[in-house]
Protein backbone atom coordinates (compact mmCIF):
# COMPACT_ATOMS: atom_id res chain seq x y z
CA UNK A 1 0.00 0.00 0.00
CA UNK A 2 1.32 3.31 -0.92
CA UNK A 3 2.29 6.11 1.97
CA UNK A 4 -0.04 8.90 1.61
CA UNK A 5 2.00 12.42 0.91
CA UNK A 6 1.08 15.32 3.18
CA UNK A 7 0.16 18.71 0.81
CA UNK A 8 -1.62 21.68 2.15
CA UNK A 9 -2.61 19.63 5.22
CA UNK A 10 -4.51 17.33 2.95
CA UNK A 11 -3.55 13.36 2.43
CA UNK A 12 -2.88 12.07 -1.50
CA UNK A 13 -1.20 9.79 -3.11
CA UNK A 14 1.26 10.30 -5.52
CA UNK A 15 0.42 9.19 -8.78
CA UNK A 16 3.50 6.87 -10.51
CA UNK A 17 2.41 8.73 -13.99
CA UNK A 18 3.39 12.00 -11.96
CA UNK A 19 6.88 11.05 -11.64
CA UNK A 20 9.63 12.29 -13.00
CA UNK A 21 11.43 9.37 -14.14
CA UNK A 22 10.17 6.28 -14.38
CA UNK A 23 6.96 7.19 -16.69
CA UNK A 24 10.04 7.68 -18.87
CA UNK A 25 10.38 4.32 -19.15
CA UNK A 26 7.70 2.65 -20.32
CA UNK A 27 7.56 0.99 -23.43
CA UNK A 28 9.06 -2.44 -24.60
CA UNK A 29 13.10 -2.33 -24.67
CA UNK A 30 15.42 -4.62 -26.40
CA UNK A 31 18.51 -5.42 -24.80
CA UNK A 32 22.00 -7.58 -24.35
CA UNK A 33 22.54 -8.86 -20.83
CA UNK A 34 25.99 -10.14 -19.57
CA UNK A 35 26.61 -11.57 -16.36
CA UNK A 36 30.06 -11.22 -14.59
CA UNK A 37 31.62 -13.05 -11.75
CA UNK A 38 33.54 -11.51 -8.78
CA UNK A 39 36.44 -11.26 -10.65
CA UNK A 40 34.73 -9.57 -13.42
CA UNK A 41 34.82 -12.59 -16.16
CA UNK A 42 31.83 -12.98 -18.21
CA UNK A 43 29.83 -15.86 -17.02
CA UNK A 44 26.82 -15.84 -19.24
CA UNK A 45 25.90 -13.26 -21.96
CA UNK A 46 21.85 -13.48 -23.29
CA UNK A 47 19.59 -11.20 -24.58
CA UNK A 48 16.15 -9.81 -23.17
CA UNK A 49 12.90 -7.71 -23.95
CA UNK A 50 11.20 -5.87 -21.08
CA UNK A 51 7.88 -4.40 -21.24
CA UNK A 52 7.10 -1.78 -18.65
CA UNK A 53 3.50 -0.29 -18.04
CA UNK A 54 1.71 1.61 -16.21
CA UNK A 55 -1.91 0.57 -15.11
CA UNK A 56 -4.31 1.55 -12.32
CA UNK A 57 -1.17 3.41 -10.36
CA UNK A 58 1.09 0.14 -10.65
CA UNK A 59 4.20 -0.12 -12.14
CA UNK A 60 3.95 -3.81 -14.28
CA UNK A 61 6.88 -5.54 -16.10
CA UNK A 62 7.28 -7.89 -17.58
CA UNK A 63 10.77 -9.71 -18.85
CA UNK A 64 11.30 -12.40 -21.23
CA UNK A 65 14.58 -13.57 -21.27
CA UNK A 66 16.25 -15.36 -24.71
CA UNK A 67 19.42 -17.88 -23.43
CA UNK A 68 21.82 -18.94 -26.06
CA UNK A 69 20.36 -22.94 -25.45
CA UNK A 70 17.22 -21.71 -26.76
CA UNK A 71 15.37 -21.18 -23.29
CA UNK A 72 12.89 -18.84 -23.12
CA UNK A 73 12.17 -17.16 -19.15
CA UNK A 74 9.44 -14.67 -18.79
CA UNK A 75 9.17 -12.92 -15.00
CA UNK A 76 6.66 -10.50 -14.04
CA UNK A 77 7.05 -7.60 -11.44
CA UNK A 78 4.73 -4.95 -10.02
CA UNK A 79 5.41 -2.11 -8.03
CA UNK A 80 3.41 0.11 -6.02
CA UNK A 81 4.10 3.79 -5.06
CA UNK A 82 5.14 4.38 -1.38
CA UNK A 83 6.34 7.80 -1.48
CA UNK A 84 6.70 11.01 -3.76
CA UNK A 85 9.56 9.32 -5.68
CA UNK A 86 9.82 5.22 -4.41
CA UNK A 87 8.49 2.64 -5.56
CA UNK A 88 8.50 -0.96 -4.26
CA UNK A 89 8.66 -4.07 -6.78
CA UNK A 90 7.34 -7.45 -6.28
CA UNK A 91 7.58 -10.07 -8.18
CA UNK A 92 4.57 -11.85 -9.16
CA UNK A 93 5.95 -15.38 -10.46
CA UNK A 94 9.26 -15.92 -9.03
CA UNK A 95 9.00 -17.70 -5.77
CA UNK A 96 12.60 -17.21 -4.56
CA UNK A 97 11.95 -13.81 -4.54
CA UNK A 98 9.27 -13.87 -2.10
CA UNK A 99 12.16 -13.07 0.67
CA UNK A 100 13.96 -10.08 -1.31
CA UNK A 101 11.94 -6.63 -0.58
CA UNK A 102 12.77 -4.10 -3.90
CA UNK A 103 12.65 -0.73 -3.81
CA UNK A 104 12.96 1.62 -6.73
CA UNK A 105 13.66 5.73 -6.40
CA UNK A 106 14.70 7.78 -9.05
CA UNK A 107 17.22 10.61 -8.97
CA UNK A 108 17.13 13.68 -10.80
CA UNK A 109 15.55 13.38 -14.10
CA UNK A 110 17.40 9.86 -15.93
CA UNK A 111 18.06 7.72 -12.92
CA UNK A 112 16.39 4.87 -11.34
CA UNK A 113 18.10 3.29 -8.50
CA UNK A 114 17.30 -0.35 -7.52
CA UNK A 115 17.62 -1.48 -4.01
CA UNK A 116 17.26 -5.55 -2.89
CA UNK A 117 17.40 -6.69 0.23
CA UNK A 118 16.72 -10.21 2.14
CA UNK A 119 13.81 -9.47 4.47
CA UNK A 120 15.12 -11.67 6.76
CA UNK A 121 18.28 -10.77 7.63
CA UNK A 122 17.73 -7.03 6.28
CA UNK A 123 21.05 -7.53 4.15
CA UNK A 124 21.70 -5.98 1.33
CA UNK A 125 21.79 -8.74 -1.61
CA UNK A 126 22.00 -6.14 -5.09
CA UNK A 127 21.65 -3.00 -6.54
CA UNK A 128 20.96 -1.79 -10.07
CA UNK A 129 21.00 1.72 -11.44
CA UNK A 130 19.41 2.61 -14.12
CA UNK A 131 20.18 5.22 -16.74
CA UNK A 132 18.35 6.70 -19.42
CA UNK A 133 20.81 8.31 -21.69
CA UNK A 134 17.78 9.83 -24.07
CA UNK A 135 14.14 9.00 -25.47
CA UNK A 136 15.05 5.41 -26.75
CA UNK A 137 18.83 4.49 -24.90
CA UNK A 138 19.15 3.31 -21.41
CA UNK A 139 22.49 1.10 -19.96
CA UNK A 140 21.74 -0.53 -16.33
CA UNK A 141 24.46 -1.83 -14.15
CA UNK A 142 23.97 -4.19 -11.29
CA UNK A 143 26.18 -5.34 -8.20
CA UNK A 144 24.89 -8.39 -6.25
CA UNK A 145 26.51 -9.34 -2.80
CA UNK A 146 26.82 -12.70 -0.55
CA UNK A 147 24.79 -13.35 2.64
CA UNK A 148 28.42 -12.15 4.29
CA UNK A 149 28.56 -8.85 2.08
CA UNK A 150 31.26 -9.53 -0.65
CA UNK A 151 30.77 -9.14 -3.97
CA UNK A 152 28.82 -11.98 -5.83
CA UNK A 153 29.09 -10.17 -9.44
CA UNK A 154 27.91 -8.04 -11.86
CA UNK A 155 25.44 -7.46 -14.79
CA UNK A 156 26.00 -5.00 -17.71
CA UNK A 157 23.14 -4.28 -19.61
CA UNK A 158 22.59 -2.34 -22.73
CA UNK A 159 18.82 -1.52 -24.19
CA UNK A 160 16.89 0.62 -26.71
CA UNK A 161 13.33 1.08 -26.78
CA UNK A 162 11.49 -0.78 -29.67
CA UNK A 163 8.33 -0.04 -28.80
CA UNK A 164 6.21 2.98 -26.93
Amino acid sequence: MSRPILVKNIMVQKHLQDFNVFPKHVGVWYGYWTRLDAKAQETLRFEAEITQKIIDNQWMQTNTYKYPDGRNVTNSFVGKVISEDEVEIEALDVPEWQNFKTIAREYGDNIIIFNVWNKTTGDLFATEVINLINHNNRCRTSQSFTEEGKVKGFMLIVEERVLE
